[in-house]
Formats: structure tokens, sequence, C-alpha cells
């Protein structure tokens, strides 16, 4: 999945309001910035293989980055390198590194319902998968579903400091779901590594810097 991994950023920035939403947007997809240099490099592998799924030709082998073992403990750093380095009180610190290690392994949870069994649990079978993207159109329609409900909860539990808040995130929440919709149904295939690298590590971090600009216009509403 891509947008839909995003409903997690929004749901944990409206539960622990202390946390950045452009830095949840950078957790949820953090084993995808490890993993498209890791495949560059040989640490992870990445085969195209043509009509492997209708969503995309990617056929992975990424237990260094995509394991269940590997993304609890990512997602432990993530915990460890906030509560440790966070400026906050020890009560805050702790909300916001459990939010940002939730952030990271929740990349694990969406994944494993959309990808074909290809997730270790460590390395090698058993792989794990429930195959969401053997079916393009329903991807599509469950990544944006899952993206409304996590921003759907963000716009309860906030409210906008003026009014251009409230139309900036109807804005970005239409943004990314045009987005998805390029990326599935517009875009053509790429079997260039090095330019799926770039353009996914340019999309994520590009996408966390608008979301990090978009949350600055809202405040809690608690």
């Amino acid at each position: 999945m891509f947008v839909g991994h995003y409903a997690a950023a929004f749901a944990l920035k409206a539960k622990v309001p202390k946390t950045s939403l452009g830095m949840l947007f950078l957790a949820t997809q953090f084993v995808d910035i490890l993993f498209f240099p890791f495949a560059l490099w040989g640490i992870e592998h990445l085969e195209f293989v043509e009509g492997y799924t209708q969503v995309n030709n990617f056929k992975m082998e990424f237990p260094f980055t995509h394991g269940l073992v590997a993304s609890v403990l990512w997602a432990a750093l993530f915990y460890l390198l906030y509560y440790f380095l966070g400026k906050q009180n020890d009560t805050k610190k702790h909300k916001v590194a459990i939010a940002m290690g939730l952030a990271v392994f929740s990349h694990w949870i969406i994944d494993f319902i959309a990808h074909t069994p290809d997730l270790p649990i460590l390395y090698g079978p058993p792989k794990l998968g429930l195959g969401l993207w053997y079916y393009k159109s329903l991807t599509f329609i469950v990544e944006a579903l899952l993206l409304l409900l996590g921003w759907m909860y963000y716009m309860k539990r906030t409210k906008p400091k003026k009014r251009w808040g409230t139309y900036a995130s109807y804005a970005f929440f239409v943004f990314l779901i045009l987005v998805n919709y390029l990326n599935f149904y517009v875009l053509p295939a790429s079997e260039d590594l090095m330019g799926l690298t770039t353009s996914a590590l340019f999309a994520y971090f590009f996408l966390a810097f608008l979301a990090h600009l978009m949350d600055k216009g809202r405040i809690t509403d608690r």
C-alpha cells in the first residue's frame, strides 16, 4: 500500500497531539524508506515480474525491513530514540515514543493486508500476506477507506486555528487520493530501480513536509 499507511499517522497524531504529523508520515513509511536503498545496495532483493499482481510487478525478498521481527525491532528503535532524545517530560516523552514506534510497526500490519504472501516472520518461510494486491480496484478502495477513517478521526480530534486550516486539511486529503489514483491508474510501470528509489523517497519526504505544513493550521480539540 501507499497512502493507506498514512491512516495510522493521522490517527496517532489525533491520539497523541504532541507528536509531529510530518514525522509520523515518515515513520509509517520508514521500512519502505529503507527498502529501496537496501534493494539498490543488494541487501534486500526486488525482482520485476510482469503481471505479478494487478497493483505492481514487484517480487520482493526483504527480511531486514519487512520481516515481522525486523519491524518490531525498527519500531523499538524509534521508541528508544524518541524516549531518550525527546525534550518533553517523562510522561509526554513516553506517549510520543510509543506513538512513533506504533507508527513504524503499523506499516507491517497494513502490508499484511495488501501484500502477496511475501512477508517473513524472520527469514525465509513461512511468509504472510492476504494478497489484496491481486485486485487493483479493491486495493485502491481499501486504501482510500483506511485513509478516510484515519483522516476523519484526526479532523474530529483537532480544530482549525484559522479558516485556512480547514481548507488545507480537505485539500491535502483530496491530494493524497489523487496521488494514489495517478500511482494506480495513470503512471506507467517502471523497472528502473534507481528511478523508483528516487521517486519513492521524494514522495515520502514531500508528503511528510506537506503533512507538517497542513497540521500547523490545526490544534488539538482537547
